[in-house]
């Protein structure tokens, strides 16, 4: 029996916080829960997968292989769960998105293999895997689950573009969900890659890049759920965003009087109702200010101010700014704070929004107006 060393203690670490954080995610009421019980399962999954590695060099008999290769199954899973997950947090959907059963035929015909093993006895099974009756089959089971989490990993990258597009035209503030979600793909892909390393030094043999194995992938799985069980246990309500199919561009959507009330009303709710100080402020919230639907408001944001809801409120947030610096305000109070009372939620948002609209840093803007 193999003795127990460095990497199986990180390994039964990674067991110990996956399933702490399987349960404690499904218990969470609030703090978008739809989501984090597809994380939960990924979680519990994962951990599954762990115990496996840990049991496998001292249990190495015929019904073990078995049951390895049934939980070998969970390889085509990973991809459409986490794509469901990324999509179930970012956007908001009714009924709440599932994703079709056929994603899933991978995993259903590796079942099926499965259970054609069952039809062989535990000696004739060991006769034929040892024969390499097998081997073609691996290389088949292993070369698709590579390339479908492939496809899932970039599929959920194209959705985290779309939801920043998205977010730009329905909220006028930035989500730290952004941050959390690259590290998320980013830690997946460094598994792909791993894995693709390994599985080229497995079945081609290259031997300049012998000191990557599958032991890697292992070790970086307990770190990956760390990571992940950081950000969950600390996660602030994400605001989801409608996620909408494209549509023809209607040209003509608002005109004549129509539109002049929608933008006399909208300019008013900014220069007199100030209402881009509330720094939780919507597209939605705006929409029933003007009495009008998101649509009516985006079109004409779009296409007669030639902006994204966010850009459009923050360019007023950022006058606001500038006006309380033209006043003095910032000797006596500081920058952040000053930022705060002009409608931003953060200071990063802040940064990013006045060097966007002015192209210039706000401590050097205020030294240009010289107002020091």
């Amino acid at each position: 029996m193999n003795s127990f060393g460095i990497v199986d203690l990180l390994l039964v670490l990674g067991i110990s916080q996956g399933i702490f954080l399987a349960i404690t995610l499904s218990l969470i009421h609030n703090k978008n829960k739809r989501a984090n019980k597809i994380l939960s399962f990924v979680l519990f999954i994962a951990s599954l997968m762990l115990v496996g590695r840990i049991c496998y060099p001292r249990f190495s008999g015929a019904l073990f292989f078995r049951i390895a290769g049934f939980v070998d199954t969970l390889i085509f899973v990973f991809g459409p769960l986490f794509y469901i997950y990324i999509r179930r947090l970012t956007f908001s959907e009714s009924p709440d998105y599932k994703i079709p059963w056929y994603h899933f035929i991978p995993a259903f015909l590796h079942i099926a293999f499965f259970i054609w093993t069952l039809s062989f006895t535990i000696e004739e099974l060991k006769i034929f895997v040892g024969q390499g009756g097998l081997d073609y089959v691996y290389f088949i089971v292993e070369t698709t689950g590579l390339i479908s989490n492939l496809v899932y990993m970039i599929t959920s990258y194209h959705l985290l573009r779309v939801y920043k597009k998205v977010e730009k035209e329905n909220l006028s503030y930035s989500q730290k969900v952004h941050t959390f979600l690259k590290f998320f793909l980013f830690g997946i892909l460094m598994f792909l890659i791993l894995w693709m390393i390994s599985y080229a030094n497995y079945f081609m043999r290259i031997k300049e890049l012998y000191f990557i194995s599958y032991h890697l992938i292992w070790m970086s799985i307990p770190i990956f759920i760390y990571i992940v069980g950081f950000f969950s246990l600390k996660q602030p309500e994400i605001f989801r965003v409608p996620l909408i199919k494209k549509k023809a561009v209607q040209k003509g959507r608002l005109n004549g009087e129509e539109l002049e009330i929608l933008k006399k009303n909208l300019e008013d709710l900014m220069v007199h109702k100030k209402i881009y100080l509330n720094n939780e402020l919507t597209l939605k919230d705006l929409s029933k200010e003007l009495n009008t639907s998101t649509n009516n408001v985006s079109w004409l944001l779009n296409n007669i101010h030639k902006c994204s809801f966010y850009d459009y409120i923050n360019t007023y947030r950022v006058q606001e700014f500038i006006s309380k610096i033209q006043k003095g305000e910032h000797f006596n109070h500081t920058i952040l704070a000053l930022s705060l009372d002009s409608g931003f939620n953060s200071k990063s948002t802040f940064n990013k929004a006045f060097k966007m609209i002015k192209n210039d840093t706000p401590s050097n803007y205020i030294k240009k107006m010289g107002i020091v």
